[in-house]
């Protein structure tokens, strides 16, 4: 029994629908006009009445105008729109957000009941959050993980793609000149001193996750090519993807 018979009567969410491909598109705008469809490997012909909520993170104008999204599946779901600001541009959400988020985590790993401090709280609100809820949402499952008491300070919130306390000193910065070219030894070098200027920071666990978030910037999002250029398997990038709480949005940010 599939999503569509399960949902008959009911209400059936298809998030990011803009990503659907063509292909399966028009089977989904075949139930939706006929409210019929048929199992897979099946000859019965079933029906079904389910409301349909969509959600997505593209222009689906834009994508109908480059032949990437069918105009009349679009309208056939552009029936009421509602328009959700990015978060930047909602900060009186970004407190209540984080405390469910927090209260989330906290239940979820079994974890002490933490509190957020007014400070951290001021650095959530001032940031852009280029990828929107499901990165404030990431952010503080790493914050959670990293804290070193149950008060979350701004040296706890992983902010971006910096660890916390991992700026690098001046003098390591500047220790080679701009054109110089950068070897392992330096690399490994400025992270080490970067490292033990914080001993809070944990520097191969933040390293495996940007590693990992890097390849799949790099790629797109290609599973298959972020694995090949970590020299890892697919089965591992995935498990390193669910661990680090890495979504779509950070991919493309």
């Amino acid at each position: 029994m599939g999503r569509f018979e399960q949902s008959s009567g009911g209400t059936l969410f298809l998030d990011e629908i803009g990503d659907m491909p063509l292909q399966l598109q028009s089977k989904i705008l075949r139930v939706l006009q006929d409210g019929e469809f048929s199992r897979v490997g099946g000859n019965e012909t079933l029906k079904t009445d389910v409301r349909i909520v969509a959600a997505t993170n593209k222009n689906l104008e834009q994508e109908v105008a480059k032949r990437a999204f069918r105009e009349d599946l679009f309208y056939r779901l552009n029936v009421v729109r509602v328009q959700l600001p990015p978060l930047r541009q909602r900060t009186e959400d970004i407190r209540l957000l984080a405390e469910y988020f927090l209260q989330k985590v906290a239940t979820k790993k079994l974890l002490p009941r933490l509190r957020i401090s007014e400070e951290a709280m001021r650095l959530f609100e001032g940031y852009s959050w280029p990828g929107n809820v499901r990165e404030l949402e990431n952010t503080i499952q790493r914050a959670c993980v990293l804290a070193a008491s149950d008060l979350l300070t701004p040296k706890d919130i992983p902010i971006g793609n910096e660890p916390p306390g991992m700026a690098v000193p001046e003098a390591v910065a500047g220790s080679a000149a701009p054109s110089a070219a950068l070897t392992t030894e330096n690399a490994i070098e400025v992270l080490l001193k970067a490292a033990q200027a914080d001993p809070d920071v944990q520097l191969l666990p933040w390293l495996e996750r940007e590693f990992t978030l890097y390849a799949m910037k790099a790629t797109k999002g290609n599973q298959v090519r972020a694995a090949k250029l970590l020299g890892i398997t697919r089965a591992t990038l995935r498990k390193r993807i669910e661990r680090f709480g890495i979504t779509r949005e950070l991919t493309i940010s």
